[in-house]
């Protein structure tokens, strides 16, 4: 961990994009870029380190291989609770975080075998729940209070047409709680069409990757975003979201 962080501090005080892909992989990689590649580099202060880590490491035999982690992140002074997933493609590579979400209250506890292993378990479906909620499906999961909120979001003056939602990209992962239920780390890709409306009402991040990319916005701008989410899908019933991010990864 302490050696992923100084890779993570190096890719965050860094003018280009590359050094991130020594610290990042999967569901984290394109937002991770996607930031990077609008703002440049960010000051010092920006630099963290983790302490308390406590690891929850599912039984593997084979590559890739990965494991869960709580942690505080600790960066200007504050700190925070996070949840993260590593993964290691193979035995000559080093570990790169796929998941990193800042969490608040506790976590379901995970289950442990008797050397300590949480068993790896399926993701229950609760990434398809959760892009057929964003579509319209009141039914599909029990939201948290941005998902929900998400779906009646407003951009300025722009007229926002939503455009498929699909589970990833990368993998999902998930481990066994005591319950016999799924903590479950997660991405899933939203298409906004924004229309109609004054450049100036663009949300920040909109504009800057336009203006990164020598482009000015037109009667439509297209925008791909990206959710991280960290979510419970019980032994039966509805899964739940606990925490999520979401990042523009794309603007046209």
């Amino acid at each position: 961990m302490r050696e992923w962080a100084e890779r993570h501090n190096r890719a965050v005080t860094s003018e280009d994009v590359e050094p991130w892909q020594d610290a990042v992989t999967g569901a984290l990689e394109a937002p991770v870029t996607a930031r990077a590649r609008r703002f440049g580099k960010l000051p010092k202060s920006a630099r963290i380190s983790l302490a308390n880590p406590v690891f929850y490491v599912p039984r593997q035999s084979e590559y890739p291989r990965w494991f869960g982690v709580a942690a505080l992140e600790r960066s200007g002074g504050g700190d925070r609770q996070v949840l993260g997933v590593f993964v290691k493609e193979d035995a000559a590579g080093g570990w790169r975080a796929a998941h990193w979400l800042t969490f608040k209250g506790r976590p379901p506890q995970l289950a442990r075998d008797k050397e300590g292993y949480v068993p790896a378990v399926s993701e229950s479906g609760l990434p398809k729940a959760h892009a057929r909620y964003l579509g319209g499906d009141d039914d599909a999961l029990i939201p948290d209070s941005y998902t929900s909120n998400a779906r009646d979001q407003e951009m300025g003056d722009w007229t926002v047409e939503r455009g498929a939602v699909t589970p990833g990209p990368g993998e999902s992962y998930a481990l066994r709680t005591e319950d016999g239920g799924a903590l479950v780390w997660y991405a899933v890709k939203e298409e906004k069409t924004l229309a109609g409306g004054e450049a100036s009402t663009l949300p920040e991040e909109v504009r800057v990757h336009l203006e990164k990319n020598g482009e000015e916005p037109g009667e439509t701008v297209q925008t791909t975003w990206q959710w991280l989410v960290i979510g419970y899908a019980p032994e039966s019933g509805k899964g739940r979201v606990l925490g999520e991010s979401v990042s523009l990864v794309a603007a046209r």
